[in-house]
């Protein structure tokens, strides 16, 4: 298939706007009745929302692309083999959303060749929708962002997602906490959100995010790095002595320090 062209873009940002506001619409009316169908591990959840949200995203997506692939969180993956694929995180946070914390998202990613081209991301609550595709800039609510000015590293708030660990002996888990004390003695703030707040760096309520470990699907990283990118914000990739990978999103310089920080010895 031919790389996405622009017109394509601005075209499926408009069919999607009104589908994920839908859908954030549905996450709202079943708020005050959680009904939990999945239990992946000892916390990690799915609810009958995140499954009714998830069909309703891929019949709309693959009823208007049919010949597109469609991964979602909760269903199986379909057309596996196209270069377009439609990624979906019916409701991200899922455990906010159980608990009644009004911090959760409805989001949308279009890979090409598995790049991000277009991302979706919808707040129910706030009724924020973030929205960007290759070449176009980001935009809330139709506002066009753009990157604020890097900040020195020691006036910087720092949101870092730092999975942890079970085992305190192990070698990963203390090379992670080494590496958040760092963080934690050299910026002025590091904050630890989950990546539930990490969209709102575009907003200026952070200076960079970072993520210490290796879990976060692409369903989850796929809308955001594409908005981000469109803001103006760096996204860096590195490895850790594990040969695991660790996401930075910042401008630079401040990117580039956080960067030495994380593979200094």
């Amino acid at each position: 298939m031919k790389q996405p062209t622009k017109s394509f873009l601005s075209e499926a940002t408009d069919f999607l706007i009104p589908v994920i506001k839908q859908a954030g619409e549905i996450a709202l009316e079943s708020w005050n009745k959680i009904e939990i169908v999945t239990q992946k591990d000892i916390r990690d959840i799915a609810t009958k929302t995140d499954v009714e949200i998830e069909n309703f995203l891929r019949e709309k997506i693959l009823g208007k692309w049919p010949e597109h692939g469609f991964w979602g969180e909760e269903g199986d993956r379909l057309n596996i083999k196209s270069s377009y694929q439609w990624l979906v995180d019916p409701i991200d946070q899922t455990k906010l959303y159980a608990k009644e914390v009004p911090i959760f998202y409805v989001q949308i990613a279009l890979c090409f060749e598995a790049k991000p081209v277009l991302g979706l991301i919808y707040q129910p609550v706030s009724k924020q929708l973030f929205s960007a595709f290759e070449g176009n800039g980001a935009f809330l609510n139709n506002k066009a962002l753009i990157s604020k000015p890097s900040v020195s590293f020691d006036k910087a708030i720092v949101d870092v997602d730092f999975r942890g660990f079970r085992d305190k002996e192990q070698k990963e888990g203390k090379w992670m906490l080494e590496k958040l004390n760092k963080i934690i003695e050299n910026s002025y703030r590091a904050r630890m959100s989950g990546g539930a707040l990490n969209i709102y760096l575009i907003t200026g309520a952070f200076d960079a995010y970072i993520r210490l470990e290796d879990g976060t699907k692409p369903q989850d990283s796929a809308p955001r790095i594409i908005i981000m990118q469109e803001a103006g914000y760096k996204t860096k990739w590195i490895e850790n002595p594990f040969g695991k990978k660790i996401l930075i999103i910042a401008q630079e310089p401040l990117l580039s320090i956080i960067k030495q920080i994380i593979l200094k010895k």
